[in-house]
């Protein structure tokens, strides 16, 4: 059975400072071929929400009882990631020793002592790795940790390159799963499970023909007779499975609603309800829900359910239809499960409008009985909420998303004219204050609706904050108050909080892990961001946004082949998304590649109509290639009255003038432009460090200079 995938833990508690942990130092880089083990805890995001400080003593214990089975097996424990450990052995057989060693201790603990205690899952594969400064990178790291996931809580699965290290050696049958496509991984990789004797459950027919198989003393006879069985077993079960693992079945895809009435203009109705059962079953922990953006690409499509199952990653699929009149509404459900395409659920429903959240509450926990999904006592009161109970300001306020949803200027300034008519309807609406909060936090950060930026800040804190007053579980309320609090504020603790806050109380909301992911790696904390962002993916694979966000958290930990690798997977998912063309210029200049960076940059600019970011750092790529009066005629237009301090700046520290570049980020400073929170990860900022006026600016924003480096940079030597 192939359990659910691998989920990043909901909330952590404020820790300012962080530390990375990591393990000894290897001073020189070097690739090897090693056994990786890779654990994760089950469960433990829920556990934290419920009681931190449990949760934290729980981490301690596991900790505590399995580092000295990693040293007994000759295990090197590499770094702990939150709660999971990436540890290196010399052999296979250490690993699976170990593996099995530390899964039957836990077992036993738990046996001994019932209660909050926490399994783990447990993934190995023996691989090529390389091993640089104080980490391990490579596919042997990558393969584990996508195994991993697929273990059963207590359990152990391995690659097939384990499996065939370790035959005849250990007294534990294995059981082959099938070939799995891993996310990342070039190559289908076969992947096997261990059989625990100690496990008190019921074993299928094949699993009890492998572990009588995998005890050593057996009758000849009998033997004989299992083989042929499992042969025959084998044999059949392969010519009837997919040639990939499925996916979990609460891995759910909501496809876009159909509007079945007469008039095109209705489409809205139908979008919403689509948006809203996103939205609710987002709230559920034990479900991953696709998010909107990566679903909005099979509006009104005749593609097969498995293609869409396969390009989604999900197990199973809901289908709907959407029919109005007057105040009534008829919805339609159908739930697919996508490898037998056989549907699992299909109900329907007459209600009046006003009445529509006790519909989408009610749609929910069908979905989640039909899936044998637990619904926890705070959950299910979330989503039995209801949000008004008028139908002009709901109607409105669907309207409201619809337009949000297209993401452009003009549709956003339509999404505020209609979230102020639903809450100027019901002032206690909580959801429409919560939609003007996320449309004033993208006109104020990102440049939406050309709307002047230190007025829409003001009232995207303000409806945010009258979002959570009026109901303190909007978790779309509090990410982009969390949103503003670490893009303009700068208050990093305030604006961990409300993110914290927001993943709790949505652990499917795609955008707050992805701005979550964006706040960490600002602050430093890349591997906490890359785990963050590719939560991210994992809700909304088809986002080209997140995938490019991958990217640049990888540009910001310096490893650029990887940066460049994801990005033009981003620019292959969509040529025409400039941000990933503006990504891979950076990377490019950093890499010393500058006639691709500016190939790059140019596209950018086309696709972008010339954002001004995009024409500073194409005046970068000049200066560093020895272009210098290219970059100067496009700093004349920074360096004028009105001009980005920020962007001038580090035109100026390419052209090699640091202390002139270092007045201007001075005035970005007083300026607190928004854009100078990058200047912290960013590479090409790697020219100011040690600069006790690059110090003193950090530490007026509350960061901490990043402990590296400036080594083989691009930018000339530093003038004192």
């Amino acid at each position: 059975m192939i359990m659910k995938k691998k989920r990043i833990p909901a909330a952590r508690s404020a820790r300012f400072p962080r530390k990375e942990s990591a393990g000894k130092s290897r001073p020189v880089e070097h690739r090897k071929l090693a056994a990786i083990m890779f654990t994760d805890m089950v469960g433990y995001s829920a556990l934290t929400q419920k009681d931190e400080k449990l949760a934290l003593r729980v981490l301690e214990e596991h900790r505590a009882m399995i580092r000295p089975l990693l040293m007994k097996h000759d295990g090197h424990e590499i770094k702990t990631i939150g709660d999971a450990f990436l540890v290196e052995f010399p052999s296979a057989l250490a690993a699976t020793s170990c593996a099995i060693e530390i899964q039957k201790t836990l077992f036993e603990r738990k046996e001994s002592h019932p209660g909050n205690f926490v399994q783990l899952r447990i993934g190995l594969h023996m691989g090529d790795v390389i091993y640089k400064e104080r980490d391990v990178f490579g596919d042997g790291v990558n393969i584990a940790a996508r195994i991993e996931p697929l273990a059963e809580p207590g359990g152990i699965c391995l690659s097939e390159d384990v499996a065939r290290q370790i035959h005849n050696k250990i007294d534990y049958a294995l059981i082959r799963l099938g070939t799995g496509e891993l996310k990342n991984i070039n190559l289908p990789v076969g992947i096997y499970r261990i059989i625990r004797p100690w496990e008190k459950r019921r074993l299928t027919i094949l699993e009890q023909i492998g572990f009588a198989l995998g005890q050593k003393k057996i009758r000849r006879g009998l033997a004989i007779t299992l083989v042929l069985a499992a042969v025959a077993a084998i044999l059949l079960w392969r010519s009837s499975s997919p040639r990939s693992l499925p996916f979990p079945a609460n891995r759910v895809a909501v496809l876009p609603f159909v509007n079945i009435n007469p008039d095109a203009r209705d489409e809205y109705f139908a979008d919403g309800m689509t948006e809203e059962l996103i939205s609710s079953l987002s709230k559920i922990h034990d479900l991953n829900v696709i998010a909107r953006t990566s679903v909005a690409k099979y509006r009104g499509s005749a593609f097969d359910i498995s293609e869409i199952g396969n390009a989604l990653r999900v197990g199973t699929i809901l289908e709907g239809s959407v029919r109005t009149s007057g105040d009534e509404a008829r919805i339609s459900i159908n739930l697919v499960d996508v490898e037998s395409q056989k549907t699992i659920l299909s109900r329907e429903y007459t209600r009046l409008i006003k009445d529509i959240f006790a519909i989408q509450s009610d749609i929910a926990q069908s979905i989640t009985g039909a899936l044998s999904v637990q619904l926890l006592r705070g959950e299910k009161e979330s989503i039995e909420k209801s949000g008004t109970e008028n139908s002009e300001a709901y109607r409105h306020y669907l309207l409201g998303r619809f337009h949000l949803s297209k993401r452009t200027g003009e549709e956003v300034v339509k999404a505020i004219e209609y979230f102020t008519l639903a809450a100027g309807q019901d002032s206690t609406f909580a959801l429409a204050f919560a939609g003007l909060a996320e449309c004033y936090t993208l006109a104020g950060n990102a440049g939406y609706a050309s709307l002047p930026r230190k007025e829409a800040i003001v009232l995207a804190k303000r409806y945010a904050a009258t979002a959570i007053s009026l109901d303190n579980s909007q978790a779309e309320a509090h990410a982009s108050l969390a949103y503003v609090k670490f893009r303009i504020d700068w208050d990093w603790a305030g604006a961990e909080q409300e993110f914290q806050r927001a993943i709790a109380l949505k652990p499917g909301y795609a955008r707050a892990h992805e701005w979550y992911a964006l706040f960490l790696s600002i602050i430093g904390h890349f591997d906490d961001a890359l785990k963050e962002m590719i939560r991210a993916g994992e809700l909304d694979p088809l986002s080209a946004s997140v995938s490019n966000g991958i990217g640049r958290i990888y540009h910001f930990r310096r490893e650029f082949d990887l940066a460049e690798a994801q990005f033009r997977k981003t620019i292959e998912m969509d040529p025409a998304y400039a941000e990933a063309h503006f990504s891979l210029g950076m990377t490019y200049i950093v890499t010393k590649r500058y006639n691709d960076a500016l190939r790059e940059l140019e596209v950018a600019a086309r696709l972008s109509g010339n954002r001004p970011v995009i024409r500073a750092t194409t005046a970068m790529a000049y200066a560093y290639s020895g272009r210098t009066k290219e970059a100067r005629s496009i700093l004349a237009e920074f360096t004028r009255p009105g001009g980005s301090a920020y962007l001038s700046a580090m035109i100026l520290a390419a052209l090699g003038e640091v202390d002139r570049s270092m007045t201007y980020l001075e005035r970005a400073l007083r300026e607190r432009d928004g854009i100078l929170i990058y200047l912290n990860p960013e590479p090409l900022s790697d020219v100011f460090l040690g600069l006790p006026r690059y110090r003193e600016l950090t530490k007026a924003m509350g960061l901490t200079p990043p402990q590296r480096k400036s080594g083989d940079h691009p930018v000339r030597p530093t003038q004192r």
